[in-house]
């Protein structure tokens, strides 16, 4: 979702990219029958979410404003991070879960939900930055671009999540 609504990939959603991102969220695909007046009340609404979730007040939205907003579902990954060994079951359903094109491999959008979600589990918040630090540590400890389940397997151990901590950290 990210990706695809900040045109300008500057890891922020400014007023315009939000609305846009609002529009296609709550407005009927047939807008020949919005009028005016629905127009000026949608443009209050954006307005209004914008100055009440705009943390910093900086007149964009961050990564992690925006989950704040939308209340992201719990993090896939929570049951499986931490678990002494992880089952050829649990790495088919993390790979079906972030591989929306069905090719056996998790890279570019699905790449930074599948890090996006092991920083959130491990408390930090989610910004441009943190996520793609956390996919160049990745590539750097699978030693590919793309995720496959011998890769998640890997980079899912106790040692490798600490490394990636680390990366965030710096």
């Amino acid at each position: 979702v990210w990706f695809h609504y900040d045109k300008d990939m500057n890891g922020y959603l400014e007023y315009v990219e939000f609305c846009q991102f609002m529009k296609d969220l709550f407005v009927k695909k047939d807008t020949s029958n919005i009028t005016a007046k629905e127009v000026e009340k949608y443009t209050r609404d954006m307005i209004e979410i914008m100055e009440t979730h705009d943390e910093n007040n900086d007149g964009k939205f961050e990564m992690s404003e925006l989950a704040n907003l939308l209340k992201l579902e719990r993090n896939f990954l929570d049951k499986t991070i931490g678990q002494q060994s992880i089952t050829d079951k649990q790495i088919k359903a993390i790979l079906s879960h972030y591989n929306s094109n069905a090719d056996s491999t998790i890279e570019g959008p699905e790449l930074h939900a599948f890090i996006g979600d092991i920083a959130r589990h491990l408390g930090l918040k989610l910004s441009l930055p943190v996520t793609e630090a956390g996919i160049t540590r990745t590539k750097e400890i699978v030693g590919t671009d793309t995720i496959d389940t011998a890769a998640i397997r890997c980079l899912l151990t106790a040692e490798n999540i600490q490394k990636l901590k680390t990366s965030f950290d710096n």
